[in-house]
């Protein structure tokens, strides 16, 4: 019987990865395009804005919850002296360590990232860019007590000493309110208690939040 989580898992990890996810993702990207940007961006365009930000904030480390079947990982390997990424599912976070072995630069994390977060950040000697897409969501991604981390992972990192964290948060559309997950005006709100100032915004189903 065809399972079509564990083939494309396969694909994803597999000794084809390099080549055969980044091509799709392209090819999805430009058909994107072509519909004018209609719908939520592809995964390309969300690993350009990373890079960006990246570059537009000088920052050199990155920290991701959420690395599923790490095509984000591998597709800014090279934009960041440093990496790291939180899987909650053992199983991904295996199959993850295979794919970034040779790696020295990428650190993997098995966890919630609402626990792991607290004592990463504390550890971080500068200022890093944050992705934050640990949610549930379906499939073969893992669940935690919450459908989403967001509001501990966001406490984490804004209430760290260093005052220049930027974060990145995927899949604007789904924060609602409903559910585990606040709204935007809700986070708004708690990014005010938690560190007075920051600017929040969203496009291109990204939340943007930094001085």
């Amino acid at each position: 019987m065809f399972d079509a989580d564990r083939t494309a898992t396969s694909l994803a990890m597999g000794p084809l990865s390099g080549v055969v996810r980044p091509t799709l993702q392209l090819i999805e990207f430009q058909l994107w395009r072509v519909r004018g940007g209609q719908g939520p961006p592809p995964a390309v365009a969300k690993q350009r804005l990373i890079k960006e930000f990246a570059r537009r904030f000088r920052l050199q480390t990155l920290v991701e919850s959420g690395t599923y079947r790490g095509d984000t990982v591998w597709a800014v390997r090279h934009a960041f002296r440093e990496i790291h990424s939180i899987e909650l599912d053992p199983s991904l976070y295996q199959l993850a360590l295979r794919r970034f072995r040779r790696f020295n630069h990428i650190h993997l994390h098995q966890g919630d990232s609402a626990d792991v977060l607290r004592g990463l950040v504390q550890n971080l000697q500068g200022p890093a860019l944050f992705w934050l897409d640990g949610h549930y969501s379906g499939g073969i991604t893992a669940k935690g007590i919450l459908e989403t981390p967001v509001k501990a992972e966001l406490s984490h990192i804004f209430s760290d000493r260093i005052p220049d964290h930027v974060a990145l948060i995927d899949d604007a559309r789904i924060f609602t309110g409903y559910g585990d997950y606040p709204s935007i005006e809700q986070l708004r709100g708690l990014l005010a208690q938690i560190r007075p100032g920051l600017s929040l915004s969203s496009a291109d189903d990204v939340i943007r939040v930094h001085r």
